[in-house]
């Protein structure tokens, strides 16, 4: 049985944008400043909750389509004052995805996303998102979670989930 680790299906698409170009948003959003996720997250209309990793890190969980997804935080000092953010999705399958297949799906033009297996059987899927000192717009960022979104739907597809 293929089972995600700790996580329902995904769908992605088009109605994210059409949600999160109707809503009022923050000026900038900051991986320094995690509310600003949070208000980016409840502006579309995702709910989120704000708490910490395992080393005290901020984490978000969202939810997307009844999904729960977790957006970690990276590049922090003493647990805050962090530079970026990552997406990330988990999958377990009972065959695991061989490694050529993986390294060919990271080759197919599939910027900003990579794909790899860990010793667990257990295939995740990735995305970086720098924000630095000034932040970016809530714009860049909708495109950005939009492109995750796809991702993670093709990703699906190719694993066979």
């Amino acid at each position: 049985m293929m089972n995600r680790v700790g996580l329902k299906p995904v769908l992605a698409g088009a109605a994210l944008a059409a949600t999160l170009a109707g809503g009022a948003r923050a000026d900038t959003l900051r991986a320094s400043d995690p509310q600003s996720f949070i208000d980016f997250f409840f502006d579309a209309g995702y709910p989120a909750q704000l708490s910490e990793d395992g080393v005290g890190d901020p984490f978000i969980e969202f939810r997307y389509n009844g999904v729960i997804m977790p957006l970690w935080f990276y590049d922090c000092v003493d647990n805050a004052n962090c530079q970026s953010v990552q997406f990330y999705f988990a999958y377990s399958l009972e065959e695991p995805t061989s490694y050529e297949a993986l390294n060919a799906w990271n080759g197919e033009e599939r910027r900003y996303t990579r794909a790899y297996r860990v010793d667990d059987g257990v295939v995740r899927l990735e995305m970086d998102v720098f924000t630095g000192v000034d932040g970016m717009s809530p714009v860049d960022f909708e495109s950005l979670m939009d492109l995750w979104l796809d991702r993670l739907t093709e990703f699906e597809e190719f694993i066979g989930w």
